[in-house]
């Protein structure tokens, strides 16, 4: 998933980087980081490996000489950088995810970004700036589904009866409430959607676009006119709704941070 939010030209240092990550959590040492030799001995394992070098004979561990020097557990620095790309906030994995601080999530990202300024540079530019609104090619072609799909579903004039499959139906005000002519029934295209009584549809498409433009709440309610509450609300609401669409990066992009 995390690739949909990265721009394509970024997933070789992306792949590279992931690939340091998982070396890292699984101890995967292949030579001395002093003097790089690969003759070494493991001299303990608790509360990580710790090896000798027998060619120099310092003692090490997988994160000897870098950022991540004493940051165990090390699988917490994946779930950490995929987690920032998805936009959730220090508070959000520390507690949500990790049952931990924010102080100790906030270390683990810096030393993350540090270690991308050495070693994955352009990764590390777009790493530190991803929340401007840069949109990849799966955005921007989901960004433009959502578009249609609320355009079509508030334009629609005969859509089929839900109750008889009728065609000679008509609308009932400015939302996307219909009556059949035959059975005499009305019904609503939205009534099993999370945008069932969502009001004033006028606003939809736009707050999607200040959405995707990542726009936080307090610049849409002044954009809009909307309350805290009732931004906070579509928000939820119109994420949940890109998923049922099948557009989930753009959901996790939408998202809160």
């Amino acid at each position: 998933m995390i690739y949909e939010l990265v721009p394509t030209e970024l997933h070789d240092e992306l792949k590279a980087f992931c690939h340091d990550l998982e070396n890292t959590t699984l101890q995967h040492i292949e030579a001395c980081p002093f003097c790089g030799k690969d003759s070494f001995y493991l001299i303990r394992s608790k509360p990580i490996n710790t090896y000798r070098c027998k060619a120099c004979y310092k003692y090490f561990t997988v994160a000897t000489n870098t950022p991540f020097n004493r940051l165990t557990p090390f699988n917490w620095l994946e779930l950490i950088f995929t987690n920032r790309i998805k936009n959730k906030s220090y508070l959000f994995i520390a507690e949500e995810i990790l049952e931990s601080s924010p102080e100790k999530v906030m270390r683990r990202d810096h030393a993350i970004i540090d270690y991308l300024q050495t070693h994955y540079p352009l990764l590390h530019k777009w790493y530190i700036n991803h929340k401007q609104a840069t949109l990849t090619p799966t955005l921007a072609e989901q960004h433009q589904t959502i578009n249609a799909k609320i355009t079509a579903l508030l334009n629609q004039q005969t859509p089929i009866c839900s109750y008889c499959a009728s065609t000679d139906t008509t609308k009932v005000g400015s939302r996307t409430c219909y009556r059949c002519k035959r059975c005499r029934r009305s019904f609503n295209l939205l009534s099993d959607t999370p945008l069932n009584r969502l009001p004033r549809p006028e606003l939809w498409i736009e707050f999607i676009n200040l959405l995707v433009a990542k726009k936080n709440n307090q610049q849409i309610e002044k954009k809009l006119h909307l309350n805290c509450n009732t931004v906070s609300r579509w928000r939820a609401i119109w994420c949940d709704m890109m998923k049922k669409w099948n557009c989930e990066a753009l959901a996790i992009w939408c998202s809160r941070h």
